[in-house]
């Protein structure tokens, strides 16, 4: 069948009422799960073991400073909107996958983790949700909780771009550099030429050659040149 044709058959189509309101329903449906999508890809489990986001690796360095930001950022919305009553953040789920934990929000207070089964709490409550203590009850706060998702997605797409100036910053040509530790691709690298003192800085490289990874033990030497590392004899 022809293009043309087809464009024909799609605009004759586009006159009848049925179809009509058949398509507005079909763009109704994709924009509400596109958008449930999105929300369900906003969460970032900034406690997860080697944290990846968005198939980026987060070095242990930025990932500290990832969770003190979503703290203040937290502390600062509870302070601002505490005539709306205590609030707390759900930032973690249990093994067996019935309990969330929750911190409270206040500055004094967010040292404080509370378990609650997920049956418990309000319908749609979920990892990175805001709820309002009221009564001996749990409010979802849809409003904040897109509020504080927004803020907590800007700090750790700002976190990664640091990240990356930092690392190449680290990634100096012609410096030699000692391996020590590696676990899932990631691997500690001493940077001989740059000595501060009496100690060696360390870099928790994520973008090593993955043919050099396979073999690498610790005390081997490289040399990063051209813009990659290269086996140091």
């Amino acid at each position: 069948m022809s293009l043309e044709l087809v464009n024909d058959l799609f605009n004759n189509l586009k006159e009848n009422k049925f179809v009509q309101n058949f398509i507005k329903e079909l763009s109704n449906y994709l924009e509400k799960n596109l958008i449930n999508s999105t929300e369900n890809n906003s969460w970032n489990n900034l406690l997860s073991d080697n944290l990846e986001i968005g198939n980026k690796k987060i070095i242990s360095k930025y990932k500290n400073e990832m969770l003190l930001e979503r703290i203040n950022i937290l502390q600062n919305y509870a302070s601002k909107t505490k005539d709306k009553g205590e609030m707390y953040y759900i930032y973690d789920i249990n093994s067996n996958n019935k309990e969330y934990n929750l911190c409270i929000c206040e500055s004094n207070k967010s040292n404080k983790v509370i378990t609650k089964k997920i049956e418990d709490l309000p319908e749609g409550s979920t990892l990175g949700c805001v709820l309002r203590k009221q009564g001996e009850n749990f409010i979802l706060e849809k409003e904040d909780t897109l509020f504080i998702e927004n803020e907590i997605n800007n700090m750790i797409k700002e976190k990664i771009k640091e990240q990356e100036q930092y690392l190449d910053s680290k990634r100096i040509d012609g410096h030699i550099y000692e391996a020590d530790e590696k676990y899932s691709g990631r691997i500690w690298l001493y940077d001989l030429n740059n000595k501060m003192g009496k100690s060696i800085e360390g870099i928790e490289e994520i973008e090593f050659p993955k043919n050099l990874y396979e073999t690498v033990k610790k005390g081997d030497k490289f040399i990063f040149q051209n813009g990659k590392y290269e086996k140091y004899e």
